[in-house]
């Protein structure tokens, strides 16, 4: 009577070639697996950084809806008093607009707008409407202005000032209003601060 033997013993030998044909597709698929996640990353990746269009600069008509606006200006408030012939011209006087020291750690931004409303088109506006952010801040109202809220109809214009006040180290401020495309503050370093590393570009 023959013993029994367990299924160990009809375990068939793999030939060299089929091992080498199974390794090459184990290899095959981890190349394909690691391809994906490079290219699932990279899209991530550009969605984060491209989620919208590019700031547009100082000066640049921005479209809104019923109207436009344009940044004249943004100067770091330490250096307004150097620019006095530029804010008078734009209608902002300093002692209105009640200039004073920042909290450490933070300086202000004085911001010189022009609103334009469309022909047959009503544009309300409000200083309010306007917010600064960056890298490494919030989104920020205006902390005092010399815009009062209203209405532009018929092509009339407006012109004002605003101060905001930002983190010293916030980088790529930008301005927004009403939905319209964000306007770059490009503007120079803190007096005395790191000349390589202004806000902005």
């Amino acid at each position: 009577m023959n013993a029994s033997r367990t299924n160990t013993d009809f375990v068939p030998a793999v030939p060299d070639g089929v091992s080498a044909v199974r390794a090459g597709a184990a290899n095959i698929t981890l190349s394909l697996l690691a391809a994906v996640v490079v290219v699932a990353g990279s899209w991530g990746a550009a969605l984060s950084f491209g989620d919208g269009p590019a700031p547009v600069s100082i000066g640049d008509e921005v479209e809104v809806r019923e109207g436009s606006f344009r940044v004249d200006g943004a100067t770091p408030e330490h250096m307004a008093p150097m620019q006095s012939g530029k804010f008078a011209a734009s209608g902002m006087s300093m002692s209105a607009m009640g200039m004073d020291m920042a909290p450490e750690g933070h300086e202000r931004l004085a911001v010189e707008v022009t609103l334009t409303g469309d022909e047959g088109e009503s544009l309300s506006y409000s200083p309010e409407g306007f917010r600064v952010s960056g890298d490494g801040m919030g989104s920020v109202a205006p902390i005092r202005d010399q815009l009062e809220a209203g209405t532009l109809s018929g092509g009339s214009s407006v012109s004002g000032g605003m101060v905001f006040e930002v983190p010293e180290k916030a980088e790529n401020l930008v301005l927004d209003f009403e939905g319209g495309r964000s306007v770059s503050l490009d503007v120079p370093p803190k007096a005395g601060g790191n000349a390589g590393s202004p806000h902005g570009h």
